[in-house]
């Protein structure tokens, strides 16, 4: 695969030095160090807004919810086996303001960020769609030229990790059909596929894990009586302190 330094170059020598600081944080905005706790943010503002409805018949967790949260593990996964597929370098040291993990391609933050806000775009209820698209197209921009700015990747990574985000956002969508069963099962295919490709390296150890975790702590949560006895003791916590 032919890759140049070209665009990337080129920004690297035209920044200005203080602009570094602000695509330091921007490249933050596909993180997994965001995209984690927000996750875990979305499910438990979701499982808060069940319990308040106090209808025990009703899911903790909106399959809605539940759906975007095993895409986004999927999508993670993902990651790490192209990266392991592809293998490619990285552009030279010279260029980097960070240190960047092993592999360029494709580029891990465009994706996730792509995945990511591209979920929360697709099937976040709230808000017109095609202004949550743009939104989300917005910060998939920044976090790619971010990458180019901080010189760890090239053009062709950040393009290519938007159009494979955008085919599994499509892929799992399809698949899944607001399914989580489906979704979850779908990531840790992935995960699995990317554990068996790189001698289950950290990063893919990690995505299995969390898969599995996040596939077996939502059926458990999710099972009638479980989910019965979490209503109930919200019931009890709340005319307590009433």
């Amino acid at each position: 695969m032919s890759r140049s330094l070209g665009v990337m170059e080129a920004i690297r020598a035209t920044l200005p030095e203080w602009l570094l600081e602000a695509f330091l944080a921007a490249t933050l905005l596909g993180d997994l160090l965001l995209v984690a706790p927000a996750l875990a943010l979305f499910y438990l503002v979701d499982v808060g807004s069940s319990i308040r409805r106090g209808r025990r018949e009703e899911s903790l967790c909106s399959d809605r919810t539940a759906t975007l949260i095993a895409t986004v593990f999927g999508g993670l996964a993902l990651v790490v086996l192209l990266e392991s597929v592809f293998a490619l370098p990285r552009p030279p040291a010279e260029y980097h303001v960070i240190e960047p993990s092993e592999f360029g391609f494709p580029s891990g933050h465009t994706m996730a960020a792509t995945v990511f806000w591209g979920a929360l775009a697709l099937w976040l209820p709230r808000g017109r769609r095609s202004v949550r698209l743009g939104v989300a197209g917005t910060i998939v921009a920044l976090v790619a030229v971010s990458r180019l700015a901080l010189g760890v990747h090239y053009l062709v990574d950040v393009v290519a990790s938007v159009a494979f985000g955008a085919v599994y956002l499509a892929a799992i969508g399809w698949l899944a059909r607001g399914r989580p069963l489906r979704a979850f099962l779908a990531a840790l295919g992935i995960a699995l596929a990317a554990a068996a490709a790189t001698g289950i390296n950290d990063r893919a150890l990690l995505a299995v894990v969390g898969t599995v975790v996040g596939l077996v702590g939502w059926w458990f949560v999710e099972r009638p009586p479980i989910r019965r006895r979490v209503y109930g003791a919200a019931a009890r916590l709340g005319s307590s302190s009433s």
